[in-house]
């Protein structure tokens, strides 16, 4: 098999497995009304579910960024979509809200395994100028996910949608484990570049932090964290809350509102195609123009999401639904590309990770729960004002980025330290 051949079947499989996490990710939210009827909550305790999700998500990915790059990087991914397939199907079956959340929050921390370890997998077999490219297709395992979440769950309902959607995440689990992946620079404390023996868990937590330390010296990078933090807030609290706003606010039926999400959705799958070759092409006359691609993207949201929550029902709210989602898309693929430019070869998987992390812990976390609390004070429409307005503050922190980002990835590619691993 060539390398071609088989680093597209890589992505294709990585993709799929994304598409299931994201799936799983989204499955309760088109089922408000039924989690509602079983458990007897209100909107603050059905957003705490969604806080409850991405808290572990984002503090695992530190760990499983820390673990893809000293270990078998198919083995972390594969072993996260077991335990998050396996705590989905349990936690459907109980009958207390507790139970409920406790099972979400470990499907949160199992599919931490897979983002920022299939994204340096991707990063290296396809570094170059279309990187950004090929990170799009496993990114679009996101809103495919996103659409079959909505999908099989406004027609399966709840439960059946959590025990559906929990096979396939085993199944890829093993394919992945039967993929040949290139070899990886490791760091000089990891087990393929020393003597094999036990790492004590204090060893491990000081190396854990040295690498954290190393990566925040980066200056781009702190940057490029506190703008994906922020957008990842304003994704979170619109994703979370959609459905409910177009029910509630405008009108629409269930059904309807499923609907217009998902021609929404499509328009996400075109953005991150779109900005993706927009991200390469600027790259190549600008070293920033991944970044700058994000900023654009970014700022034409903002105004689409404000004619969304004004516009009445009808075909202009569809139309500015997809543009929203369209542009909004914009920042996945040249956000993983960046990342991967600045970080050392030998941390690709921690600097993913950490992102990751702030992005969900400080970011998506808390969106789910503020949205549903100022919704219960005032009204959803009021409550959607808040991430628009965040768009505006992430496109502002990704442009301070962009100065120093030619000298950072200079130095990125330059740094040694490196030991590499066999092929696996």
């Amino acid at each position: 098999m060539t390398a071609r051949i088989r680093g597209t079947q890589i992505l294709v499989i990585l993709a799929a497995t994304n598409l299931v996490s994201y799936a799983a990710r989204n499955a309760l939210f088109a089922v408000y009304p039924d989690l509602k009827a079983r458990y007897g909550i209100d909107d603050a305790q059905i957003g705490l579910l969604g806080t409850v999700f991405m808290l572990p998500h984002a503090a695992a990915t530190l760990g499983f960024g820390w673990a893809g790059d000293r270990f078998d990087r198919r083995r972390v991914i594969a072993v996260g979509m077991v335990v998050a397939s396996v705590a989905g199907a349990v936690g459907a079956i109980g009958a207390s809200y507790t139970g409920l959340a406790v099972s979400r929050a470990v499907v949160g921390f199992g599919t931490a395994a897979v983002v920022p370890v299939a994204n340096s997998i991707l990063g290296q077999i396809f570094d170059g100028p279309h990187k950004a490219s090929r990170l799009a297709v496993f990114n679009l395992g996101l809103f495919v996910g996103g659409v079959i979440g909505f999908g099989v769950g406004a027609a399966l309902g709840f439960p059946l949608v959590v025990i559906v959607l929990a096979l396939p995440g085993v199944v890829l689990a093993a394919v992945v484990m039967s993929l040949t992946i290139p070899a990886h620079s490791a760091p000089a404390d990891s087990p393929q570049a020393r003597a094999p023996g036990p790492t004590h868990l204090g060893t491990a937590v000081r190396l854990f932090v040295s690498d954290v330390r190393e990566l925040l010296r980066i200056r781009t990078l702190r940057w490029v964290i506190a703008s994906t933090t922020v957008m990842a807030f304003a994704a979170g609290g619109f994703g979370s809350w959609l459905q409910e706003f177009l029910v509630r606010e405008k009108g629409m039926t269930k059904e309807a509102a499923s609907s217009l999400l998902v021609l929404a959705l499509v328009g996400g799958l075109s953005g991150i195609l779109v900005g993706a070759r927009i991200a390469d092409r600027l790259s190549a006359r600008v070293a920033s123009g991944r970044m700058w691609t994000i900023v654009i993207g970014m700022t034409l949201t903002a105004p689409c999401a404000a004619a969304a929550i004004l516009l009445p029902a009808g075909v202009g709210l569809y139309v500015i639904g997809v543009a929203t989602l369209f542009f909004i898309s914009w920042y996945h693929a040249p956000m993983a590309a960046t990342v991967d430019d600045l970080a050392p070869p030998r941390l690709a998987v921690s600097a993913q990770a950490l992102v990751i992390f702030t992005m969900h812990m400080l970011g998506t976390a808390p969106s789910s729960w503020v949205v549903g609390l100022i919704s219960r004070e005032w009204s959803i429409e009021s409550a959607l004002w808040t991430p628009t307005a965040a768009l505006l503050v992430a496109a502002a922190a990704m442009a301070m980025a962009t100065p120093s980002y030619a000298a950072d990835r200079a130095k990125a590619r330059s740094s040694d330290g490196m030991a590499p691993q066999a092929s696996l």
